[in-house]
């Protein structure tokens, strides 16, 4: 948990600097830059985060007009997800920051390191999902 607080921690100061994003923000418009439009629903499930605190996100990017929101045709319930050309602007203009970043976080680790670290990972998630 220490871990993943100072990497939220560098990581929403980046953005912030970057993009003037918070890190859920980012986490949706880079989802929609690469999946294209979607739902609610599947950025929730995509992503693993509370739909609350992706609907409270949603709002504020869509009033900003970093996002899109149309009536889906086939649920009226739902909405449809996209990028307007303000967010694929902020995509392109951050996504290599965050490249960067990624890149110097994983400088000091050897190719064999990483490889066995996405194992243990893998491995992890399957196993929280074993009931």
């Amino acid at each position: 948990s220490r871990i993943q607080a100072k990497l939220n921690a560098q990581a929403t100061r980046i953005l912030r600097e970057a993009s003037g994003t918070t890190l859920t923000q980012w986490r949706v418009i880079a989802l929609l830059a690469t999946s294209g439009p979607t739902r609610l629903s599947d950025i929730a499930r995509e992503t693993v985060l509370d739909k609350g605190l992706l609907s409270r996100n949603l709002k504020v990017l869509i009033k900003n007009g970093v996002v899109n929101a149309q009536r889906d045709t086939g649920d009226h319930r739902a909405q449809i997800l996209s990028l307007t050309p303000k967010g694929q602007a902020i995509f392109d203009r951050t996504l290599p920051v965050t490249q960067a970043r990624q890149q110097k976080l994983q400088e000091d680790l050897s190719d064999d390191e990483l490889a066995v670290f996405h194992r243990v990972l893998d491995k992890l998630e399957i196993s929280v999902q074993k009931k």
